[in-house]
């Protein structure tokens, strides 16, 4: 599996953003499962969420095959240490627990947590 950070997604869904070549190109290159953390796709839902398309903006994600992955037990533990050690926001903290938890390459526009998952040897393509 490949963990998806929001800032990607994000961006492939708003062709406005900086990112939203970059992303289309990044994720035609990925094989496998794409697995987001619970509280990343809240994140990625907000804006569709307030113009009645967040059930569309999901049932897209799903068709790309981009799924909600849930925490195993000791979530709350690795977000702990996460939290302490690289002083992530939450969100952000999430993503990368669930990477950690996974064993699992972390793909990110975020430059704070692409040098934490880099970090961890979880950064997609570092």
């Amino acid at each position: 599996m490949i963990v998806l950070d929001a800032s990607v997604l994000i961006a492939l869904l708003e062709p406005t953003d900086a990112h939203h070549q970059r992303a289309i190109t990044d994720l035609a290159g990925l094989n496998g499962e794409l697995g987001v953390h619970p509280v990343t796709m809240a994140e990625i839902l907000v804006a569709p969420f307030k113009v009645g398309l967040a059930p569309q903006v999901r049932a897209d994600l799903a068709s790309i095959s981009v799924r909600e992955v849930t925490p195993g037990p000791d979530h709350p533990m690795v977000l702990a240490e996460i939290r302490t050690r690289d002083r992530l926001r939450m969100p952000d903290a999430c993503v990368l627990a669930l990477a950690v938890e996974q064993d699992s390459p972390l793909v990110t526009f975020d430059q704070r947590l692409a040098a934490a998952a880099r970090s961890r040897a979880l950064l997609f393509g570092a």
